[in-house]
Formats: structure tokens, C-alpha cells, sequence
């Protein structure tokens, strides 16, 4: 059968993406939007060079996907293979469908018809100061535990991946090099970037070569040394202006990304001849173990990037709509690099499912399967370690590149909040970065990866479902079909509070039984990656990281359900107004 191999999975996945850029997002762009090429953008409205400035849809693509692309939709599959392949498979193209096009196309288009301005703004206009206000109490949780996500996975990858980071370090260095050359000498943009791509080869060769140091020589929690050069390394980034680092390594890491999705594209697509198998059945069970939860709701906040990101709302009003040039552009760019990013959930789902059956879900894995969908193309045995060196680079770049960025959106967060209280200095620029990075800490020591990535895709879907609802909230406000964003705001609101309760419960049941008695009267801690804290620090320890986590689970539930209400309200006020007041 076709579904035997990779090959079917992503040839219908394709088909699906191309067919919705074609037609449904078309229909939305005109029925909706209705563009117009000369209506003045923000970009030129406000032209400063610095946050506004207009740059080809060709460009901006590229800016935008890079922007978004992150772990999402590289280890989402993975965890969401406890429900099989099948459910997975469905949740990235029905997504791709229906939803994640919908929420980084329309942000971004509500962006540009709003001035430019981000999503606090835009809340506090469409429903009052207090929603505003606990966006931004949102904001601070969810890039706490996007940062813990992101570090926890990095650093598993480097422990088992060494080369990795001295791979890393050559795209920090080509990174500073692309900067220096592009705005300092003005080296024309063809040469710097066939400078920087020969030295991301080159990163790709050391790393292989100085696999360095093996891996588990420095301990059993690879969090422990690993995260000392890591946050050096992100809070340099967070706070160097952005031509020295972040604007060039985002550039640069986008020629890591594209062949990395293209040669697992065409490693799945040549699956139906080289005869890698999927090893991961279709299906397992409704009901996955209790630290997961079932498959609704865990499975919709398991794959984040790959089928709906919160994140990219943030991406697509923040920095995007700034640069568009015309209307017309908003498409390509926005539902564009989002179908791409989809594209990015199907290929790794293509690697992850031919895997040996049974291979534990962990983040090392990820490079093993690409791998062995890609070598039967690329090389075959004499280029796997590079391969190997290469995928694991790539899943390590396109967390950094993020995370730098996260550092930035976490320290002006952290100023709008704290600037002008008795605690200004939790604004200080250094200090609210340092503090982005080290207090996410705490989540790691929980010592469940997957629990903690459950927690950041419930509020990164979340977030999304907020961004879904302020895009229909403002379309019904002048009374135009608002359902295509509404919908899936409602189903993503209710979906990801039910996920963040589930994993609540989780962490509050590890924290009144922090540890578990075997019959040979032997301890062993609830989630048992726990058992170094456990050994450090004895079940106190656990106890109070599982209640950190329980407390901070309560706080963000609480927060959806408030802001859930305020959106009613919001509807119900609309639609007793003829129109909406301030809209433009």
C-alpha cells in the first residue's frame, strides 16, 4: 500500500497545501480582505529604516518563515506518535486547511490595516485595558515556558549530538561575519550570503569531525553544563543590537532550514523506491498515558508550529506587518510561510514514523529517523554522520535563532509591565534578559520534557486561540464574515484550557506524590526523568518543582478563562452596535 512508506503521508500533505494557497486562502484574501495594492501600508506610512521599512514579498517570505520556524513542528510529531501516525497526520493538514493560514494571513492583514501596531494595542482598543493587561501577564508565562522548552531540547541535542554546538558556533560566527559585512562594509547581499552558506558547510564538517565531547560524559541531565554556554550565548544575542547578530544568524539559519525540509521532502517522496518502511502504527489507543492525557486534548497542543503556532501571531504583527509593501503581499507571506511551516510538521512526521518501533520519543532521536529517511538519497552510510551532524544542527539553529528573539520579546514585556512600579528594576535590560533565560530553569528541573512541552503548547495554542478571536472579533465589529476565524479561535480556546487543566492535574497529583514505592521497597519519583533532582535533593525537591509547575498551571488556566469571558463580552457588545466605532 501507498501509506507503507513516507511516500503517502506527504505527496497527499502537498497536495492539500498547495490546494489550499490556490483556493481557500484566495477566496478569504478577496471575500474578506479584498486588498488593494494602493492603499498605503505602515511600511511607508512610517518609514524610519529601523521597524518600518517596505522589502520584496519574495524576501519577506523568507524573513517570516525563518521567523517562525522553530521545535514545534520538529518534535510535536514525535510526541503526538503515542496516538499512532494517523491522528497526527490528519491534525498538521486539516490545521494547515482550516487554521494555521487563518491566524498568521489575518494577524498580519489586521496588523496592517491597524497601523502596524502589535496584538497589546489592538486588545486594548477592541476589548478595554484589563484584557490588555493580562495579555501581557500571559506573554510573560508563555515565553518562560517556550524558553524552558526550547533550552531543555537544545541541550538533550547537543548532549547527544556534540557537534552540534561547535556546529552552532560557526553559525554565531558566520552570523557576526554576515552583519559586519552587510552593514558596515556593504558588501553586495549574493556575495555575503555564498560567504555565509560555504561557512555553514564548514560548521556542518567540524561538527562531524569534533563530535566532542561523547555523549553522557557530563552527567545524566544534559541541563546541568550544557545550559552555562547556551544562555552565555542567548543573552549575548537578546541584548546586541539586532545587525550585529539576530538579523544576520536569522538570515544565514534559513539556508539550514530550506535544504533540511527539502531533503526530507525528498527523502519521504523517494521512500516508495529506496523501501524505508513506517515502522509506527496508524493508530494506538484514544487514551494515552495519564502523564499525556487522551488524544483530545493532548494531541492538538502536541504539534504546535507544524498545524497552529501562537507564536507566529506574535512574528506576523510585530515584525512582519511592519515590512509589508503592498496589501497584495500579506498572502504570499503570511498564509505562504505558514504552509511551508506545515510542510516542515509533514516531513518531520515522515522521519519520526520510521523509526524502530519502540524508540522512545526523545529529542535526540529526530536527527536518527532523518537520517534514515534521507541517507538512502544523500550518500547513504559514508554521509551519515554528517547527516547526522547536519539535522542536528538544524533542530539546535532554528531553536536559537528563536530563542534570541524570544529574549527580546520577553525584555520589552517585562519594561511595559514593570516600568513605572516599585519593581522598574525587573525592566532593567539586563536583568529581565538574564531572568528570561535562568528562570526557566525551574521548569527544567521538573525533569518530564514532555510534560513540559505539553505546557508550552497548551499556551502557545492558547495564545493562538486569542489571536484567532481578536481577528474575528474585530471582522464582526464592521459586520464581514468573521466565521472563518471565529470558529477555529472558539475550537482552540476550549481545546488548549481543557490541555493546561489536564496537565495541571498532572503536576498537582506529582506534587502530593512526589515519589512512588516499589515492592522492593525502593523510591522512585513520579515522572521518573526526576530521579537526578531526586538524588540531589530527595522528594522535597520534587515536591516543590512539581507545585512550582501546579501554581503556574492554575495562574495560566485562570488567565484563558478570564480572557474568554472578556471576549463574550466583546461579542455581545458588538453585536448590540450597528458598527464598530474606531474601525478602520
Amino acid at each position: 500500500m501507498v501509506f507503507e512508506t513516507p511516500f503517502g503521508i506527504t505527496m497527499v500533505g502537498i497536495v492539500i497545501f498547495l490546494l489550499t494557497f490556490f483556493t481557500y486562502s484566495r477566496w478569504v484574501d478577496r471575500r474578506v480582505w479584498s486588498p488593494d495594492p494602493k492603499r498605503p501600508t505602515p511600511a511607508h506610512m512610517y518609514m524610519d529604516g529601523v521597524e518600518f521599512f517596505p522589502v520584496s514579498r519574495f524576501v519577506l517570505y523568507g524573513f517570516q518563515w525563518n521567523s517562525i520556524a522553530a521545535l514545534g513542528p520538529i518534535l510535536g510529531p514525535g510526541i503526538a506518535l503515542t496516538f499512532g501516525w494517523l491522528p497526527a497526520f490528519l491534525w498538521i493538514v486539516l490545521a494547515a486547511l482550516l487554521i494555521g493560514w487563518v491566524q498568521d494571513y489575518s494577524s498580519m492583514f489586521l496588523s496592517v490595516r491597524k497601523e502596524g501596531r502589535s496584538f497589546g494595542p489592538i486588545a486594548y482598543e477592541l476589548l478595554g485595558p484589563t484584557p490588555r493587561r493580562l495579555l501581557l501577564g500571559f506573554l510573560l508565562f508563555y515565553l518562560l515556558l517556550i524558553n524552558a522548552a526550547f533550552l531543555f531540547v537544545v541541550a538533550t541535542v547537543v548532549d547527544a549530538f556534540a557537534g552540534a554546538f561547535w556546529s552552532l558556533l560557526v553559525l554565531v560566527i558566520a552570523a557576526v561575519i554576515t552583519g559586519h559585512l552587510l552593514f558596515k562594509v556593504k558588501m553586495p547581499v549574493v556575495q555575503v550570503t555564498l560567504i555565509a552558506v560555504v561557512l555553514l558547510a564548514i560548521g556542518v564538517v567540524i561538527g562531524a569531525i569534533f563530535n566532542w565531547p561523547p555523549p553522557g560524559t557530563l552527567g545524566t541531565a544534559p541541563y546541568t553544563l550544557w545550559y552555562v554556554p547556551l544562555i552565555a550565548l542567548l543573552v549575548a544575542g537578546a541584548i546586541l543590537p539586532m545587525p550585529r547578530l539576530i538579523t544576520p544568524m536569522n538570515y544565514i539559519a534559513y539556508y539550514t532550514l530550506f535544504p533540511a525540509v527539502i531533503m526530507l521532502a525528498v527523502g519521504a517522496l523517494a521512500s516508495i523506491v529506496t523501501g524505508v518502511k513506517v515502522n509506527t502504527p496508524a493508530f494506538t489507543s484514544f487514551f494515552g498515558p495519564f502523564a499525556t492525557g487522551p488524544l483530545w486534548p493532548a494531541l492538538f497542543v502536541s504539534i504546535a508550529c507544524g498545524a497552529i503556532s501562537g507564536w507566529h501571531s506574535l512574528v506576523s504583527t510585530g515584525l512582519t506587518s511592519k515590512q509589508i509593501d503592498v496589501e497584495t503581499d500579506v498572502r504570499p507571506v503570511g498564509a505562504g510561510a505558514m504552509l511551508s511551516e506545515n510542510l516542515v510538521g509533514l516531513t518531520s512526521l515522515a522521519a519520526w514514523i520510521v523509526l524502530p518501533a519502540g524508540t522512545a520519543v526523545a529529542p535526540a532521536n529526530f536527527p536518527r529517523g532523518a537520517v534514515t529517511l534521507t541517507s538512502p538519497v544523500f550518500g547513504g552510510a559514508a554521509m551519515a554522520p554528517y547527516l547526522a551532524i547536519f539535522f542536528a544542527s538544524y533542530m539546535v539553529g532554528m531553536a536559537v535563532t528563536i530563542l534570541t528573539i524570544l529574549g527580546r520579546f520577553w525584555r520589552v514585556t517585562m519594561a511595559e509591565i514593570f516600568s513605572g512600579t516599585s519593581l522598574n528594576f525587573l525592566g532593567n535590560k539586563y536583568v529581565a534578559t538574564v531572568l528570561g533565560f535562568v528562570l526557566p530553569v525551574a521548569f527544567v528541573l521538573t525533569g518530564s520534557w514532555i510534560n513540559i512541552w505539553l505546557y508550552f503548547g497548551g499556551t502557545n495554542q492558547l495564545l493562538a486561540g486569542f489571536a484567532l478571536l481578536i481577528v474575528g472579533l474585530y471582522l464582526f465589529s464592521l459586520r464581514k464574515f468573521h466565521w472563518y476565524s471565529t470558529i477555529p479561535g472558539l475550537f482552540m480556546m476550549v481545546t488548549t484550557l481543557a490541555a493546561i487543566a489536564w496537565q495541571t492535574n498532572v503536576f498537582a497529583t506529582a506534587t502530593i506524590n512526589p515519589v512512588i514505592r516499589r515492592p522492593d521497597g525502593t523510591i522512585a519519583p513520579f515522572f521518573p526523568q526526576q530521579a537526578p533532582l531526586l538524588n540531589l535533593g530527595g522528594p522535597g525537591a520534587l515536591t516543590a518543582i512539581n507545585a512550582f509547575s501546579t501554581v503556574m498551571g492554575m495562574i495560566m488556566f485562570v488567565i484563558g478563562l478570564m480572557m474568554a469571558i472578556f471576549f463574550i463580552r466583546a461579542f455581545l457588545r458588538y453585536a448590540r452596535q450597528p458598527t464598530q466605532p474606531t474601525a478602520t
